[in-house]
Order: structure tokens, then C-alpha cells, then sequence
């Protein structure tokens, strides 16, 4: 009689019955194309907790839960603050424009988009070398210079006079600002410091709100790169920054081989920069999620005319400027929940398509009234739909591209480039003859999230069907708990497929 057939989620080949679920699997973080070949050739590491047992720590698991707290207090909320004004800087232009930014650099038709779009221009170009280069110097003293250089480079747009020096001085900003990319709540706060700065220093010594604005975040933003200089720590097992007073020798060590065991194979885990270029360039991976980034940061382009899109409601500028930030607090406070979500469930498709899909309500509510209540309203749905999304892109592959440090930086930087060609496209959506409503900004942006949905709907699916089917083969099921966040969609869906495909 055959032999019955048996799931990832039953009885493995030679292993007790271990069913797949979160209730009782902790996931490595691995990547899934290749990690079959160095099963096949016995070139696996051992599980992260076996390598962290070799240090000879007996309490290292109470200590990783130190190290997890006093980064959480240190190094987050330092990252935090340098990733907001990051975006601050280069967010500013859209409520600069409710000032007289028009008006004083005669900008005309799709000028203002070109400025707009420039930047992640600037942005492609400098962000792959920046990721190379921070290999080779101290990520602190590198991270907070280049701070302190965008913070001077976003404080001379105040001196631009036409369309060239604004062109030149955006394009500049993308590439000093590359060694960070942005964060969904500077929004919450651009328009309230905004409405500030117009209210209280128009006019001040001759000049506009708008070069005031440029000027205040450019300062405040420089301020915390120097105090950024003596809080952020190197590496996990350096005693440079915070971590020379808040972490113990054991504790560094701890988090340094929390690191190292973040790695699939032996064979490879010593790549240099070139080689982790080519691994990301030949995993097809990483184009699809490139090609998703590209659908979702096209989706969000309202997000440089969104306080005139609120304008267009008949708000005065402070008026405008106060309304812009609600919608923005609800989607931080939502991709947070989202991301926690994702986490917990162990998923991340369902969790990238739904609230995009759902964010399309509301571009359709705005292509269908012209009620300022009602789109306003939407506003919530679609700012929120598309920004709970967003953060999983820089998760997804950073889990899935894991193979070496090197691929995995250069990864999440070429995925985070590449996606930038929606952000240079989005704004040309927005046409001047087509405001207050930009129906035609809401139709292109719902195609680019259609798109977005239909990728990681078609493709992620034939993705996990694959590995199932592969690691089958091959008698290896049982190994599939140990890998099993490396797919793109739930430990239920993976159950489904096997029995499905089979």
C-alpha cells in the first residue's frame, strides 16, 4: 500500500508530528528561493538558539530580553527622530505651496511636480552607494553627518529664487537624504508645524512662511543629529553610543549572535558587497517586491498635494493646514496595529493587500461626489488604506532576502530605490486643470494600487505553492516549521496549498 501522504503541517519525514502555527513555531528569518540548495548540501546553520548556547551564557535569554528593552529606549526612539525630520525636510514643499512658494519661484503647469518628483530622482541615485559605503565607516558618526549635511542642504531652499534652484536644491536633498528613508508620521505633524510657522513668522525679516518653514525644520532637524552622535551605537557589539553605558559585555554578545544567527548558510555567510549586489540582482524575489513598492508608492502619491487636495475644500490656509494631519494620525496609529498584526499571525500578504484594497473606496468616493464632508471623510479611508501597507515592504524584504547581511542590506536598498519610480511618476498625476478634485490623480493612483493587489495576489501564491512542492520532493517537509515565515502568505494558506497542489 503507498504510503499516505502527509502536510508540512503533519508528521515530517523521520520527525515527530509538529503542526504548523503560531502557537508553537518561532520562524528564523530566511530566505526561501535558495535556502533549499544549502539544505540539500548540509550547509544549514543551527537554529538562532543553539548558536547563542555556544556562547556559554546560561541567562542569555534573560538577558536578550534586556537588550530588546534598552534598544527599545535608546536606539528606536533615536531612529525614530532622525527618520521623521528626514521626511520632514522633504514633505515641507507640500505645505510650503500653501504659502506663496508659487508665486515667489513663478512656478507654472507641472513645474511644482517636476520639483516634487525630482527629488526621488536624487533619491535613486544616492541610496545603493550609501548602503555600500556604511559597511566601510562607523554607521553612528556616518548616519548623523549625513543629518547634519540634508538639514543644511533643506535650509538653502530657503534662498532659491526660480524653478532651476529649487530643481537643484530637491535633487541634492534626495541624494544626502538617501542614508534614511521615510516614516508615514512626519505627516501627522508637518501641517500642525505648518500652520505655526505661517501664523507666527510670515513675514519676519522679509521673509515668506515658506522659507521660514525650510529654515525652523532644517535647524531643529541638525540640533538632533548632534545629540543622535552620542546615543547611537555602531554595532550590537560595539561600545560606541548608548551602548557603552546601557549594556553589559554579556549583553553585547548576546546581541551580536542574535545577528549572526539571522543567516541561512554557512557557505555564504562571509559575501562581500559585490557578491550580495549580484545575489539580490538574480533573485526574482526581490523584482517582485519591487514591483509591488512601485504599485503601492505610486497609490500614495496624493501625499505631496494633500494639503491641496484639502484646500480645494474651501479651507483657509491654517484651516487647511490643521485638516491635513488627522488623516495622517489615524493611518500611523492603524500601520503600527497592521504591522503588530502581520507580526502575530506570522503573514504578510493579506496584511499588504487589504488595506490597499480597502483604501480604494475612498479614491471611488472622491471620483464620485463633490460633497467636501464626504471626501474628506474618504480622505481617512484612502490616506490609511495605503499607509498601513507601506511599512510591510521594508519587513517583507528584509525577512525573505536574509541570505547574508550584505544581500540584505543592498536588497532592501535596491527595493526601496527601484520602488522610487512611483514616486517620480505619481506627481505628474496631479495636473493643474484638473484641480480642486485631481479626478484624474485618483483613477491613475487606484490603477497603481489595483496593480499592486493583482502582484502579490497572482504571484506570491505560485511562490509558496512552489516551495511546498519543492521541499516535498526532496522528503523534507519537516524542515518546513523552521522556514516557515518565508512565506508570503499564512501557516493556514500554506496547509490549504500543500493538500491543493499536491
Amino acid at each position: 500500500m503507498a504510503a499516505e501522504k502527509t502536510s508540512p503541517s503533519q508528521q515530517g519525514v523521520g520527525a515527530p508530528a509538529d503542526p504548523i502555527g503560531p502557537s508553537n513555531v518561532e520562524p528564523t528569518v530566511t530566505e526561501a528561493g535558495q535556502d533549499l540548495d544549502d539544505i540539500k548540501h548540509g550547509d544549514l546553520l543551527p537554529s538562532p538558539e543553539e548558536q547563542i548556547d555556544a556562547l556559554g551564557i546560561p541567562n542569555w535569554r534573560d538577558l536578550e530580553k534586556q537588550v530588546v528593552r534598552r534598544l527599545d529606549m535608546t536606539l528606536m526612539p533615536c531612529l525614530w527622530v532622525l527618520y521623521l525630520f528626514n521626511y520632514l525636510d522633504r514633505a515641507s514643499i507640500a505645505q510650503a505651496r500653501l504659502s506663496s512658494l508659487d508665486e515667489d519661484l513663478k512656478l507654472e503647469g507641472s513645474q511644482f511636480s517636476t520639483a516634487v518628483s525630482i527629488l526621488s530622482l536624487g533619491y535613486v541615485l544616492g541610496q545603493i552607494p550609501s548602503n555600500m559605503i556604511i559597511g566601510y565607516l562607523r554607521p553612528s558618526l556616518y548616519l548623523c553627518c549625513m543629518a547634519l549635511v540634508w538639514s543644511g542642504v533643506s535650509a538653502a531652499t530657503c534662498g532659491v529664487t526660480n524653478f532651476q534652484g529649487l530643481i537643484a536644491v530637491r535633487f541634492f536633498l534626495g541624494v544626502v537624504e538617501a542614508p534614511l528613508f521615510p516614516g508615514t508620521l512626519a505627516f501627522c505633524t508637518a501641517g500642525l508645524i505648518a500652520a505655526a510657522v505661517f501664523a507666527t513668522l510670515e513675514g519676519t525679516m522679509g521673509l515668506a512662511g515658506w522659507q521660514w518653514l525650510f529654515i525652523v525644520l532644517a535647524c531643529v532637524g541638525a540640533g538632533l543629529a548632534v545629540i543622535a552622535l552620542f546615543i547611537l551605537p555602531d554595532y550590537p557589539d560595539s561600545t560606541t553610543g548608548s551602548a557603552s553605558w546601557s549594556m553589559t559585555e554579556d549583553m553585547r554578545k548576546v546581541a551580536a549572535a542574535r545577528i549572526l544567527a539571522d543567516r541561512v548558510s554557512t557557505s555564504e555567510a562571509k559575501s562581500g558587497v559585490w557578491q550580495g549586489l549580484k545575489m539580490s540582482v538574480f533573485d526574482y524575489k526581490m523584482w517582485l517586491l519591487v514591483g509591488m513598492n512601485i504599485g503601492i508608492s505610486a497609490a500614495y502619491g496624493f501625499s505631496n498635494f494633500f494639503p491641496s487636495i484639502v484646500r480645494g475644500f474651501g479651507y483657509n490656509n491654517t484651516m487647511t493646514l490643521l485638516l491635513t494631519a488627522p488623516p495622517y494620525i489615524f493611518a500611523a496609529l492603524g500601520s503600527l496595529v497592521n504591522a503588530w498584526h502581520s507580526d502575530l499571525q506570522k503573514e504578510r500578504g493579506y496584511h499588504f493587500a487589504g488595506p490597499i484594497a480597502v483604501g480604494c473606496i475612498g479614491y471611488i468616493v472622491c471620483l464620485a461626489t463633490d460633497n467636501r464632508n464626504a471626501r474628506y471623510a474618504a480622505s481617512f479611508i484612502y490616506v490609511g488604506g495605503m499607509y498601513f501597507s507601506n511599512p510591510l515592504i521594508s519587513t517583507w524584504t528584509s525577512s525573505t532576502m536574509g541570505r547574508t547581511p550584505e544581500k540584505r542590506a543592498i536588497s532592501v536598498a535596491m527595493v526601496n530605490v527601484l520602488g522610487q519610480i512611483g514616486n517620480l511618476i505619481a506627481p505628474y498625476f496631479f495636473v493643474d486643470s484638473d484641480e480642486p478634485r485631481y479626478q484624474l490623480a485618483f483613477i491613475m493612483m487606484m490603477v497603481m494600487a489595483f496593480i499592486a493587489c493583482t502582484l502579490i495576489n497572482t504571484s506570491t501564491r505560485d511562490f509558496t505553492r512552489n516551495l511546498i512542492l519543492n521541499l516535498d520532493q526532496n522528503g523534507m517537509h519537516h524542515l518546513f516549521n523552521q522556514h516557515s515565515d518565508v512565506c508570503f502568505y499564512s501557516y493556514r494558506d500554506v496547509d490549504l496549498y500543500y493538500h491543493l497542489y499536491k
